[in-house]
C-alpha cells in the first residue's frame, strides 16, 4: 500500500503540482508523527535499542551525558546507498535495519511531535513521582485519596483502581489537555514533605513552560536549548550529603532515568526550531489528528453499536461513523447549525420540604 503513495510523492517533490492556470508548484515534504511511526516509516530500531535516535549517533550508555553534545548528524543520503544500491559495500548507519518508506522525505525534515514529546516526558515524570512513593511505601490508600483529592481541586476526573487477582494499582489514563492542566496547577506538597514537593513542582513547572515555548513562533532556539539544559540539569539535581544523616539532601533522578523524548527535547528541538523557525513546531503537531482519533473512539462506543446485530440488522461501526461524519460535514457545509438554534433542556426539580 506504501509503494503507490512513495511514487506519488516522488513524482510531486520532483515535478511540483501544476495548478489550472499552468503555474506549477514546488513541493517540500515534511514528516511528523510519534515514535513509534515514524521508526517504522525509517525503517530505524526501537526506543529502548543502543542506538534509539534517528538523528544521531548517541547511545543509550549516553542517553543522560550532560557533557556529550548531540547534533542532527545523519542524513537521508547516508541511507540511499546501503539500502536502494546493490552494488554498494556501503553500511547504513547504527540503528537503520530497514530501508526508509519515504526516502524522498530528507531526514532533518522529520520533524518530532511537540504533542507527543509532552504527553510522554509527563508520563514518565508521573511514573518517577508514583516509585518514588511505593520505594518510601507510602504509596497507602490515604496518599491515593490525597492525590484523588488534588486531581479534583484542578477539575480532572482521575482514580486509583488494583488490577483483579494481583497487587497492581492502576490509575485514570489522561488526555492532553488534561496532562497540561495537572502539569501547570497540580501540587505535589499533598504527598511529599515540603522540600521535596518543591523541588518536583519546579521541575513540573519549568517543563510546562518549555512545552508553551516549544509550542511559539516567537521562542528564540537558543534561548529555548539553554533551558531544556536547565531543565535536564534539575532533572538529574544529585544528592547531598550521607544517606540517613540529618543534612542529607535527596537529589531528583539518575541518568538512566532519561527518555528518548528527553533527549530529543534536549538535543534536537532547538536546532528542528531553528531550521524551520518561519513555520515553527506547532505547524508539524499532531493534536489535531490525536484529537480526530479521540473523536472516533468516542463515537464507536457512543454512536455505533460496536459492529452488533443479527442479519440484516448488522452494521458496520466504520460504515455508522462515516454516516455520522457525512452528516456532520452536510451540516456544516448548508449552515444548519446556525439556521437551526440548539433545543434547551429544562431541568425541573422538586422543592424539598423544610
Amino acid at each position: 500500500m506504501i509503494t503507490p503513495i512513495a511514487h506519488e510523492l516522488n513524482d510531486l517533490v520532483l515535478n511540483g503540482l501544476k495548478d489550472l492556470n499552468g503555474t506549477v508548484w514546488k513541493i517540500n515534504p515534511y514528516f511528523s508523527s510519534d515514535w513509534k511511526f515514524m521508526a517504522i516509516v525509517l525503517g530505524f530500531n526501537a526506543p529502548n535499542s543502543k542506538y534509539f535516535c534517528p538523528w544521531c549517533l548517541c547511545t543509550k550508555e549516553d542517553i543522560g551525558n550532560r557533557q556529550k553534545v548531540c547534533i542532527i548528524e545523519k542524513n537521508m543520503h547516508q541511507l540511499k546507498p546501503a539500502f536502494f544500491n546493490n552494488n554498494s559495500t556501503v553500511k547504513p548507519p547504527p540503528g537503520h535495519t530497514k530501508p526508509p518508506l519515504l526516502q524522498i522525505i530528507p531526514l532533518d525534515h522529520y520533524v518530532p511531535d511537540e504533542l507527543h514529546i509532552m504527553l510522554r516526558i509527563w508520563d514518565r515524570l508521573w511514573d518517577l513521582a508514583i516509585q518514588e512513593l511505593k520505594m518510601k511505601n507510602q504509596f497507602n490508600e490515604l496518599t491515593r485519596t490525597k492525590i484523588i483529592a488534588e486531581m479534583n481541586r484542578i477539575k480532572i476526573s482521575f482514580g486509583f483502581w488494583q488490577e483483579q487477582g494481583t497487587q497492581n494499582w492502576s490509575y485514570t489514563s489522561l488526555m492532553g489537555g488534561d496532562k497540561e492542566i495537572v502539569l501547570k496547577n497540580f501540587n505535589f506538597g499533598v504527598v511529599f514533605n515540603e522540600e521535596r514537593a518543591f523541588l518536583i513542582n519546579r521541575l513540573w513547572r519549568d517543563f510546562y513552560q518549555l512545552y508553551i515555548n516549544m509550542k511559539s513562533n516567537e521562542t528564540n532556539p537558543s534561548q529555548f536549548a539553554n533551558q531544556t539544559k536547565e531543565w535536564l540539569d534539575l532533572f538529574l539535581t544529585l544528592s547531598q550529603g550521607e544517606p540517613n544523616t540529618i543534612n542529607f539532601k535527596m537529589g531528583l533522578y539518575r541518568p538512566k532515568d532519561v527518555t528518548p523524548y528527553m533527549h530529543v527535547l534536549v538535543n534536537h528541538l532547538p536546532e528542528f526550531m531553528e531550521r524551520h523557525q518561519r513555520f515553527g513546531l506547532g505547524a508539524f503537531s499532531c493534536s489535531p489528528v490525536e484529537k480526530k482519533n479521540h473523536d472516533q473512539v468516542s463515537a464507536f462506543f457512543r454512536k455505533t453499536m460496536k459492529d452488533g446485530g443479527k442479519g440484516m440488522e448488522r452494521k458496520s461501526a466504520i460504515f455508522e461513523i462515516l454516516h455520522y461524519e457525512n452528516r456532520s460535514l452536510y451540516f456544516a457545509q448548508k449552515g444548519t447549525i446556525d439556521k437551526y438554534p440548539k433545543p434547551q433542556h429544562i431541568h425541573v426539580k422538586k422543592k424539598l420540604k423544610n
